[in-house]
């Protein structure tokens, strides 16, 4: 079977997973710091299950850039892997609330486990199926980047079972964490952008589209009824617009890009992962639009993406020094500069007067991002002319 289509099927499984995780946390009862921060498992559980999904992702697009066909067993053994992803979104939220059970610990872990197992069966599978691809062996996998994350893992069954109950879940953490830590170590550079690039849009769709459905239904079938949830699509068209600004970023910036790295990818990835947050946060807003911690919520949150945005665009700059398009696009950081002033100013005017001021900040900043945008492509068709 060719690669191609198996692995855009594969990609929008995980996008599906990764986005529809955060749907499963549970709202604040109040528009408080306390009960924002009251369950911190729910964030750390869905941050271990994003790491590990992208960590797993990663070392796929590494293997999959030197083949080009999978056979029958391998194509078993990633239906596997992809069904026990599906299953992380309820596991994942269950254990959330029942940290200290010792049977939700077990099945999480068990699922972390087997679902590294089946990826780890799939490497070996298409490895075996080809042994005579020198290009493989520039990967350089070794027994103990699979036995090192899975031997943690396992430590954290007997800390379970001995001595603290979230044994599991915590190791867990630490075992994704070293995996990644393998990944980096080698590492290298990727010339071909187009599947991180589809990766990015699937999870960016799925995040457009299930913001709506946080959108309670009106009560009835009249206007009154309809204008009384007013404040959820303002919520909504904001988001759209802010996750939409987010697209529009990632194309131009591969429209020019060369090669990605380990470091480019991951802070995309911490940027995507801090977007799939939109959808809680527009619920949290909506619910409570003239309170001041959703508020913050949103704009700290806003002011994180542009900072991964930063960070992704030095690291690409860096890996592609004679990339004069992509040099002169982002020869300075102005606009996403300006992005986190506005949005901290606002923030602080929020505070002490009016806390919707900060999301509609969110959209004056990306009014001026686009007129700097135009500027830039105006100057890059200058360049190619």
């Amino acid at each position: 079977m060719n690669t191609n289509r198996f692995e855009t099927f594969y990609d929008a499984v995980l996008a599906i997973v990764l986005t529809i995780l955060v749907l499963k946390i549970a709202q604040p009862l109040h528009p408080t710091w306390g009960a924002f921060f009251q369950n911190p498992i729910q964030f750390t559980t869905y941050s271990i299950v994003f790491l590990t999904i992208i960590n797993i992702w990663y070392s796929n697009q590494k293997l999959f850039q030197y083949i080009d066909n999978i056979n029958n067993k391998a194509l078993i053994a990633y239906g596997a892997t992809m069904f026990l992803f599906t299953l992380f979104p309820y596991f994942a939220s269950w254990l959330s609330v029942n940290l200290y059970s010792l049977t939700a610990e077990t099945i999480f872990g068990i699922l972390i486990i087997f679902g590294n197992l089946s990826h780890i069966l799939s490497v070996v599978i298409v490895f075996g199926a080809n042994k005579s691809n020198e290009k493989l062996k520039e990967l350089k996998i070794k027994k103990i980047h699979i036995i090192g994350p899975l031997a943690i893992t396992l430590i954290g069954f007997i800390i379970s079972y001995t001595v603290y109950v979230p044994g599991i879940y915590i190791t867990n953490l630490f075992a994704v964490i070293l995996s990644i830590r393998y990944n980096k170590k080698y590492g290298k550079e990727i010339e071909n952008t187009e599947r991180f690039e589809a990766l990015i849009d699937a999870i960016i769709a799925i995040i457009l589209t299930i913001i709506v459905l946080e959108i309670p239904t009106a009560a009835n079938g009249n206007l009154e009824s309809l204008l009384d949830i007013k404040l959820e699509f303002i919520a909504y068209i904001i988001s759209f617009i802010v996750c939409f600004n987010s697209w529009n970023f990632t194309y131009n910036l591969f429209s020019i890009v060369n090669k990605i790295n380990f470091k480019s990818i991951w802070t995309i990835s911490v940027g995507l992962f801090f977007l799939s947050f939109i959808p809680y946060l527009s619920t949290f807003v909506a619910m409570n639009f003239y309170d001041f911690v959703p508020q913050c919520a949103y704009g700290a949150n806003f002011i994180i993406i542009n900072i991964c945005s930063i960070i992704a665009t030095y690291e690409m700059k860096k890996i592609d020094e004679n990339n004069l398009f992509l040099q002169t696009a982002f020869q300075n950081y102005n606009n996403f500069i300006l992005n986190i002033i506005l949005t901290s100013i606002f923030i602080v005017i929020g505070y002490f007067y009016y806390p919707p001021i900060i999301i509609l900040s969110c959209i004056l900043a990306i009014i001026l991002t686009w007129i700097f945008m135009l500027k830039k492509i105006n100057l890059l068709n200058y360049l190619r002319s």
